[in-house]
């Protein structure tokens, strides 16, 4: 969370100088060069087509213990979570919005809940003593931890829709920052009160407070629900951010000019559909490889912080000397760090990056060949 907060003044920063839908693939271009900028898109489908598929999977292996469903229930509750999302962003802003404030709404009042039937009653019980050895134990930790703090450079892919960018966004995300955090940290203790370190899995996560806490029933439905209202908030939140970068990039012929449309509600509907079909294509997938889930756990959050490290290296080469770039060093540091520590698992976003630099380059090529062939017609009509 310490990480999360000079981060905040960054993407702010960032949001004031490109304040429009194209987000950090406007400011990473205009840092690091067209090309690289034109596959941050890229780097976003392979990074969200993988954690949030995932995400509602844990939610719908939730509800299959709590129905004592099989499999079938499991993957009809994630169906259901990818096509509520897309549902939502077809509605327009106005009524998305208000369902987002809704579920928000709910889950506090649900957090509240469960944090009164589970209370956290081990606070300060950890050791102070840092070492060099704890800290890189730590590392592959901090690195899968991370996708829970990601969100900001969502954001910035709907600053165009806010009055004021530069200080709406800030607000939101210090609010949001504070308020999860909170939530994490009362949540994370509430887990170590109830359930020994030895026993905790790493994908039921959560739910296991159920077999530990006083209520057994009424918890295991609690979290069930905040699972799926928490799971659901971001899924409405990331098809809204990453269809309207892929609308964006289509638009400046990064990606195919298919997506460059909106409906007459002013939504880039091709890119919310290509979202829910790229979904559903990887749950039915998972479902023959079902351990894939715990790699896309950590595959996801090495791609954030891969994002992450691009923008702070666009920052540094962009803004003049001042305490945020020195900030956005020493995270660039630290980033490489942490990706160092998820070995071979950071060649899938290089990966990502050398197609989407290839194919920004054909696309780019092809543009301009179409626009000179139009000119030399009607220059010769």
């Amino acid at each position: 969370m310490a990480i999360c907060i000079p981060l905040t003044f960054i993407f702010s920063d960032m949001v004031k100088h490109i304040p429009s839908e194209s987000g950090i693939e406007g400011f990473i271009s205009a840092g690091l060069g067209k090309h690289i900028g034109a596959a941050v898109p890229l780097i976003f489908l392979g990074t969200v087509s993988l954690g949030m598929p995932s995400s509602a999977l844990i939610v719908g292996e939730y509800v299959k213990n709590l129905t004592g469903g099989g499999v079938e229930m499991q993957l009809i509750t994630a169906f259901l979570i990818i096509f509520t999302g897309a549902l939502t962003n077809l509605f327009g802003i106005k009524v998305g919005a208000n369902i987002q404030l809704a579920i928000t709404f709910l889950i506090v009042i649900i957090s509240v809940s469960l944090l009164m039937l589970a209370k956290p009653t081990e606070f300060g019980q950890g050791s102070l003593l840092i070492s060099s050895s704890l800290i890189t134990a730590s590392l592959p930790a901090i690195l899968v931890a991370f996708w829970a703090f990601a969100g900001f450079e969502n954001l910035t892919f709907i600053a165009g829709e806010f009055k004021n960018p530069s200080r709406d966004i800030k607000v939101s995300m210090l609010i949001a920052l504070f308020l999860s955090g909170l939530l994490y940290l009362l949540l994370s203790e509430s887990c170590a009160s109830h359930i020994s370190q030895a026993k905790i899995n790493p994908i039921a996560g959560l739910y296991q407070l159920s077999e530990n806490a006083p209520s057994k029933h009424i918890t295991t439905f609690i979290i069930t629900i905040f699972a799926i209202l928490a799971v659901q908030i971001n899924f409405n939140s990331w098809i809204w951010g990453i269809s309207r970068l892929i609308y964006s990039s289509a638009k400046s012929q990064k990606l195919p000019s298919y997506f460059s449309a909106i409906n007459n509600k002013h939504i880039p509907a091709r890119a919310v559909y290509l979202l829910a079909v790229i979904f559903s294509l990887v749950l039915i997938f998972s479902v023959f490889f079902p351990n894939f889930l715990k790699s896309m756990l950590v595959v996801v959050s090495t791609n954030f912080v891969f994002i992450y490290l691009m923008c702070m290296a666009s920052y540094i080469s962009l803004r003049k000397r001042s305490l945020l770039k020195f900030v956005a060093i020493l995270l660039a540091i630290f980033f490489v760090t942490l990706l160092a520590s998820s070995k071979w698992l950071v060649l899938y976003p290089l990966l990502l990056l050398v197609v989407g630099v290839v194919l920004s380059g054909n696309y780019s090529g092809a543009f301009l060949a179409q626009r000179a062939l139009s000119s030399e017609t009607a220059t010769t009509g």
